[in-house]
């Protein structure tokens, strides 16, 4: 994938999260990352950015394509008193309890309103 800035980052986030929720909303279906790729034509592997998430990807490029400690790189604030994952937990030892983690479970037990809302959240996280 090409080298992103951080405003790039940062928008195609925005644009992927609200485009997963309006697209449950109106189908009234699960959406995810791999459908928003498809639906913009994105198709090709090097092309969806590391972890299908473009604030990832851009953390890895800013810590030199390592994935370790790569999480101080993101340009989201997540909620979270983690270093590392914070989509995932909120406090070290939380057991997944971070913003992204509760929108995989929503759609896992496919609850719709919870997962758009969920998405919403995600599209419109604060800068760090």
């Amino acid at each position: 994938m090409e080298k992103l800035t951080r405003e790039q980052a940062v928008s195609l986030h925005r644009k992927m999260w609200n485009w997963i929720a309006d697209e449950t909303e109106r189908t009234r279906t699960i959406i995810n990352k791999y459908e928003y790729f498809k639906a913009m034509g994105i198709t090709y592997s090097y092309d969806i950015p590391d972890y299908a998430c473009y604030c990832c990807e851009y953390a890895i490029q800013q810590n030199n394509e390592e994935y370790e400690n790569r999480c101080k790189c993101c340009p989201l604030d997540w909620g979270s008193d983690c270093d590392e994952y914070m989509c995932l937990d909120k406090k070290f030892m939380g057991y997944y309890d971070g913003l992204f983690e509760r929108w995989n479970l929503a759609t896992s037990i496919y609850d719709i309103e919870e997962s758009i809302e969920l998405a919403r959240e995600i599209a419109n996280l604060r800068e760090r």
